[in-house]
């Protein structure tokens, strides 16, 4: 009942001008499915062979107790199948975390961490029993680690899921062989978006080590995945505060490790606070990063001017002394707040939310441990391009050269949180810049699948779920990347609402 008030106020005005939008955030979808038949608008090109596994949340609470925050919300799997032959199967699963169990059990939020508080708020000894239990919704992103499918957020554990069905099969929490994380460090941070290591059937992540200490220091740890319970270490170094961390990028030779002056203060958090209440970025200090070598793990570091970002996108080396990184950024780490409930449902606040994101390029000279900031020309014709993040490109192109981002912009015209788009920014020449949008549909993050005899960086398709508020469906698009027309969509049996990252994995049907 307190959910259905809280929403009740919160959606008062906004249906109006974002019709569904209460579909997009903040509504219980409960339904699940395995492989339901899809009917498309138009053929779906048969060389497309593979599953778009997504990953976000889909329960705003239980019993007597709803979130705060999106990011809190219980996680939910979507799968769309296609067999290689045109036709296409659509499947959706909670996962089944011990969390999430614990709480269908009891009827209510059961005490795991959140990054944000519950309606009504939790007791002191609920909070206490919380944080021992530890955060265990894995609702970001999905993930392959070489055959073995897992789901994580920013935490070091993860859950092993079964991508084809979307059965949660365990939680792992991997150990690294020669790394130390017992007291007097917390290692439980990590990064959502791990990366392909160039050349190789492995990948590589971040571990996080807060010290508890004042007199240690605490420690980032680059890390190599081979599977969700095989890791190396490559390089570890200390640092004097822990940041939050998201995503990084790596090149042939290099992981790069933008490390922005957002700061977890670990004693807060075991001091009773939630996270949300536990980070502060400072617009005074710089942003360090961090030039690991792969091979050797000599780690250089440099520093360049005040920013943020959560999401990385490419980067490449130019020539031997000479990377080129991309990332979406911000001015400062406001936009972290945009999906607590109170704005994200109010269309007053969210509209006059900080919301600034800029396309942003680091020219890192190596030879001269020097960090310059390369601006793109805003194309009048999309001038709202520049404003994308949750990124995605050819994933063939990854960690070399490329020229084409694919992302959405969630407020396409400068002035309402809510006016999406989904937009192709082409990095070589400003005149390829387009984007895609109806009034009233609501596109989410896309994934670009390359086609198999394609020869150019844009020949495939673009995936990406959208909300379409006018009917109150939802629908997977198929674009085609060269002019973000649409190729075909098919209506999913139930609502998809909004979720956050995913990816195609190549024969998974």
């Amino acid at each position: 009942m307190i959910r259905h008030l809280l929403l009740t106020v919160c959606f008062v005005g906004i249906l109006a001008d974002h019709p569904g939008w209460n579909l997009l955030f903040g509504t219980d979808v409960l339904n699940e499915t395995h492989k339901e038949p899809l009917t498309f608008d138009n053929p779906v090109p048969k060389w497309i062979k593979g599953s778009l596994v997504r990953n976000g949340p889909a329960r705003y609470g239980m019993g007597k107790h709803s979130f705060l925050n999106v990011f809190d919300g219980y996680a939910k799997l979507y799968s769309w199948q296609f067999p290689g032959n045109g036709s296409a199967y659509f499947s959706a699963k909670f996962v089944q975390s011990k969390s999430y169990k614990e709480s269908l059990k009891i009827n209510d939020v059961a005490p795991y961490g959140t990054f944000d508080n519950l309606v009504p708020p939790r007791t002191i000894m609920e909070q206490e029993l919380s944080e021992a239990h530890g955060m265990d919704n894995m609702n970001v992103n999905i993930y392959n680690f070489s055959g073995d499918c897992v789901i994580l957020t920013d935490a070091w554990k993860l859950y092993v899921v079964n991508c084809y069905t979307l059965e949660t099969i365990r939680k792992c929490n991997p150990k690294i062989p020669g790394v130390k994380t017992s007291f007097p460090y917390v290692s439980v941070l990590s990064v959502a978006h791990p990366v392909q290591e160039y050349g190789t059937n492995h990948h590589l992540t971040v571990l996080q080590s807060s010290s508890i200490l004042p007199d240690v220091a605490s420690k980032y740890t680059l890390v190599r995945t081979k599977s969700a319970d095989i890791r190396e270490k490559i390089a570890k170094w200390e640092v004097t505060k822990m940041s939050y961390l998201h995503s990084f990028s790596t090149t042939e030779r290099y992981a790069i490790i933008l490390v922005c002056p957002f700061y977890i203060e670990i004693e807060k958090i075991l001091t009773g606070h939630f996270p949300v209440d536990s980070m502060f970025f400072h617009k005074d200090e710089p942003t360090r990063t961090y030039i690991v070598n792969i091979k050797t793990g000599k780690v250089t570091t440099i520093t360049t001017e005040n920013v943020f970002t959560m999401h990385h996108i490419n980067a490449y080396e130019l020539d031997e002394n000479t990377i080129f990184m991309d990332v979406a950024s911000y001015p400062d780490a406001a936009v972290a707040a945009i999906f607590e409930m109170d704005t994200i449902m109010n269309e007053t606040r969210r509209n006059a939310f900080p919301y600034k994101p800029s396309l942003k390029r680091f020219r890192i000279d190596l030879k001269a441990e020097m960090m310059t900031t390369i601006s793109f020309d805003v194309n009048p014709k999309v001038p709202h391009v520049n404003m994308l993040d949750m990124p995605t490109i050819n994933e063939h192109y990854r960690s070399k050269h490329y020229c084409y981002i694919y992302g959405p912009v969630f407020k396409s015209d400068f002035k309402t949180w809510g006016k999406f788009s989904i937009v192709k920014k082409d990095l070589c020449n400003t005149t390829g810049d387009l984007s895609w949008s109806l009034p009233g549909h609501y596109p989410m993050e896309g994934w670009f699948v390359p086609d198999p005899n394609g020869l150019a960086e844009d020949d495939g398709v673009l995936m990406l779920p959208v909300l379409d508020g006018n009917l109150g469906k939802s629908y997977l698009l198929i674009l085609d990347p060269k002019t973000m027309k649409p190729i075909t969509k098919s209506y999913t049996p139930f609502i998809t609402p909004f979720h956050f990252h995913g990816r195609f994995i190549e024969n998974l049907v």
